[in-house]
């Protein structure tokens, strides 16, 4: 049965982002930009009384190219090396088929 949640580090999701854009080199890191605003919320042990509140939404997460010493860092050439052309299946080839009728 599949599960409804995947959870993923920071770390995991850096490799797949770096996947997912074909990226082979350089220490990357993940910025996260967010939004806060203040608003009058009501507390769950006590709805009949508001106090000021904020609410923090992401707005966007940027992959950013880092230095190799950067806490968080990932090594793109560790989480997503290169596939070795020569290790690569080779193509297979179609054999020429006739093209007249009988």
């Amino acid at each position: 049965m599949p599960t409804s949640e995947h959870k993923y580090s920071i770390e995991e999701l850096i490799g797949a982002l770096l996947r997912d854009q074909r990226i082979h080199e350089g220490h990357w890191a993940l910025n996260v930009e967010f939004s806060a605003s203040g608003a009058s919320v009501k507390p769950q042990d006590n709805s009949g009384r508001t106090l000021p509140g904020l609410i923090v939404s992401v707005n966007s997460a940027t992959l950013v190219q880092a230095e190799s010493a950067a806490a968080g860092a990932v090594d793109a050439a560790v989480v997503n090396p290169r596939k070795d052309t020569a290790s690569a299946k080779p193509t297979r080839i179609r054999k020429p088929q006739s093209s007249t009728l009988q």
